[in-house]
C-alpha cells in the first residue's frame, strides 16, 4: 500500500511560568524491511536523525511558551508498505551477533518481569517441550494467545507479570508477555510500537514484537493479531523498544522550571493513495 501519514503534535503550556529553550524529540518511524519512506516533511524545519535501534526522530526547537500558549508542529510522511513473510528469507546469524543480541536484548526490564513465578512457570512448561529456539518461540506465541483474553485498548500498560495473573490484556500485554517468556530462556526479543490501518483516517495504536532466531534473524511476531514471522501491508512501524522497555513517542525538555509543565498530545491520520492521489 501507499500511505499518506499526517501527524500533528500539540504542546500546551498548562503551567504558571514560561517554558524556555524547549526541545522536542518526536519519533517518526523505525527501519523495517516491509516499509519504505518515500518523502518526509517536517514543519517547522527540524533535524531528522537515526537514534538507537534504528529509530528515526525529529529534533524540533520549540518557541518560548507563556502560560496557556501552545506549539503545534506537523509531519507529513509518504510510505510504501508490503506484506512480507520473513521465514521465507532466512539470514545467516554469526555467533558473535548471537552473543551480542543475547547481551543486549535479554535483560529483565519494567513490563518484562520474567523472574515472576507465574511467568517462570509458563516458561518452564514451554521449555520442557521445545528442542530449539524457534520451537520455543512458536510455543510461546501460542501460549500467549491462549492464556490472555484480548481486550481493546486498555488505559494502562500493566506488563507481563500482572497480565499473566489477570489472564487478559490488549496488544501491549500480549507483546510484553511474549517478550518476557523469550527473554526468560535467553532468546533475544524486543517490542515495536506503531499503528495498524483498517479503514477510515484514524489508524489504531498497536504494539507487537520481534524475536531473534538462529539461522533466521529478527522476525516480527504479533500475538494479539495472530502473526508469526509475517506482517501485512497495513502495519506502520514507528518505535522499536528493546534496549529499554518504553520510549515515549514525544519527549519535551526545557531549561527553565515550569510549574505543572506542558501537556503533550498527538493526532495521527492515515490515508491510502489511489492512482497517485490521496
Amino acid at each position: 500500500m501507499r500511505f499518506l501519514i499526517e501527524m500533528q503534535a500539540d504542546v500546551h503550556n498548562r503551567g504558571t511560568s514560561r517554558i524556555k529553550k524547549g526541545k522536542m524529540t518526536w519519533h517518526l518511524f523505525t527501519d523495517m524491511d516491509n516499509q519504505f519512506v518515500t518523502s518526509l516533511d517536517v514543519f517547522p524545519p527540524a533535524r531528522v536523525l537515526e537514534k538507537a535501534e534504528k529509530n528515526m526522530v525529529a529534533i524540533i526547537k520549540m518557541p518560548e511558551l507563556t502560560p496557556c500558549e501552545s506549539f503545534s508542529p506537523t509531519v507529513i510522511l509518504r510510505i510504501d508498505t508490503i506484506s512480507r513473510d520473513w521465514l521465507l528469507e532466512p539470514q545467516a546469524t554469526p555467533e558473535e551477533e548471537i552473543k551480542q543480541n543475547r547481551g543486549m536484548f535479554c535483560a529483565v526490564q519494567e513490563y518484562w518481569e520474567y523472574g515472576d513465578p507465574l511467568v517462570q512457570e509458563l516458561s518452564e512448561s514451554i521449555a520442557e517441550k521445545s528442542g530449539t529456539d524457534e520451537a520455543y518461540a512458536r510455543s510461546a506465541y501460542q501460549i500467549v494467545r491462549e492464556h490472555l483474553k484480548l481486550k481493546t485498548h486498555l488505559d494502562e500498560r500493566v506488563g507481563a507479570a500482572r497480565a499473566t495473573m489477570s489472564k487478559e490484556g490488549d496488544c501491549d500485554e500480549h507483546a510484553d508477555l511474549f517478550i518476557a517468556l523469550n527473554r526468560a530462556v535467553k532468546i533475544p526479543s524486543r517490542r515495536v510500537v506503531g499503528h495498524f490501518y483498517r479503514s477510515g483516517s484514524e489508524p489504531e495504536p498497536h504494539a507487537w514484537c520481534e524475536v531473534y532466531l538462529l539461522n533466521i534473524g529478527w522476525i516480527p511476531v504479533d500475538p494479539a493479531l495472530g502473526c508469526f514471522g509475517t506482517l501485512s501491508e497495513r502495519y506502520f512501524s514507528r518505535v522499536r523498544e528493546g534496549l529499554v522497555s518504553a520510549r515515549p513517542t514525544i519527549q519535551v525538555r526545557w531549561d527553565a522550571p515550569a510549574t505543572g509543565g506542558p501537556v503533550v498530545e498527538e493526532k495521527v491520520r492515515m490515508s491510502i493513495f489511489k492512482n497517485n492521489r490521496g
